[in-house]
């Protein structure tokens, strides 16, 4: 990293500074290189560990109201009872504190719904990171007000996991915000289809059209087929024409495809089961399972 030797003296006493990321020639005094970055990890000592590594992120998160900037303390078992429950009530105006306002209390709020739900769908915290900058977005531009919080965060999630191709189809978020709010599930799907237009739209988000292929992986996960099925059901999907995966939902071909390569590898699996499991029709599953197998007949296999 550093040169052997100074350019100006020739001293080979070259010093890096860590605090200030300089090479300083220590004989005649030259900065060399300013404000250079060093390539590997950044290790610390922690309290009651011999080593650790140090989190070399600005420490934003953006999944809390206040982007995790507030200050934070906890209790110790060694303390005297009074001071733990002193410390409790400390804790609490603290947590008070950290939201003063409405608008930060309704911020707050939401996004610890949005944990809930992403929790429910088990979503990784980078789709719950861009769903809290989708809602604080909406928010700015007043598309949340007169909504319900809970539908807005729903349409959100489906709408993110759209964009980052995540298979997380509109019945299972619907079903999750069912669950949540108690509503029955084809209120939470209608309303979630409702501001998926207006999101779309108003946020400028450009959703592509979804492939049966991204939902195999996940959908065989859930029927405990074979890998061999599963990757029959991917070559299924790659013949198929674009005009039947521009016709044909994403989640019913990827379900027709699986149905077929089930067969074909003798697995016990029945169409009804399938159509359940999956949340398709079963007229619409058998429709589109014959139109595939008359493709694959007519294309020798």
């Amino acid at each position: 990293m550093a040169p052997a030797r100074c350019p100006s003296c020739n001293s080979p006493a070259v010093l890096y500074d860590e605090a200030r990321g300089e090479l300083i020639c220590t004989r005649c005094g030259l900065v060399i290189i300013e404000r250079l970055l060093r390539a590997e990890p950044e290790w610390r000592a922690e309290p009651g560990k011999e080593t650790g590594r140090a989190d070399v992120t600005s420490g934003l998160d953006i999944t809390q109201h206040d982007f995790g900037l507030g200050s934070r303390f906890g209790t110790s078992e060694d303390l005297p009872p009074s001071w733990r429950a002193r410390l409790r009530r400390l804790q609490m105006w603290q947590r008070r504190s950290r939201a003063s306002s409405y608008g930060e209390k309704s911020l707050r709020d939401a996004l610890l719904e949005l944990d809930k739900l992403c929790e429910d769908l088990s979503l990784p915290k980078s789709i719950r990171a861009e769903v809290s900058a989708h809602y604080r977005r909406a928010k700015k531009a007043g598309l949340t007000m007169g909504r319900s919080t809970w539908n807005v965060l729903a349409t959100l999630t489906f709408l993110t996991c759209r964009l980052r191709r995540v298979p997380r189809t509109e019945f299972e978020v619907a079903r999750a915000l069912a669950t949540r709010t108690g509503t029955r599930e084809a209120t939470a799907l209608r309303s979630i289809r409702h501001l998926t237009k207006l999101f779309k739209g108003r946020l400028k988000l450009h959703i592509a059209r979804t492939l049966p292929e991204e939902y195999i992986d996940r959908f065989a996960s859930q029927l405990d087929l074979s890998r061999p099925t599963t990757a029959r059901a991917h070559a299924i999907c790659t013949i198929l024409p674009k005009s039947l995966k521009q016709a044909k939902p994403a989640t019913l071909l990827a379900a027709a495809a699986l149905y077929l390569a089930g067969k074909e590898a003798g697995e016990a699996i029945t169409i009804r089961k399938l159509a359940v499991t999956l949340s398709v029709g079963v007229s619409s599953l058998c429709q589109t399972a014959g139109s595939i197998r008359a493709l694959i007949e007519a294309r020798g296999g």
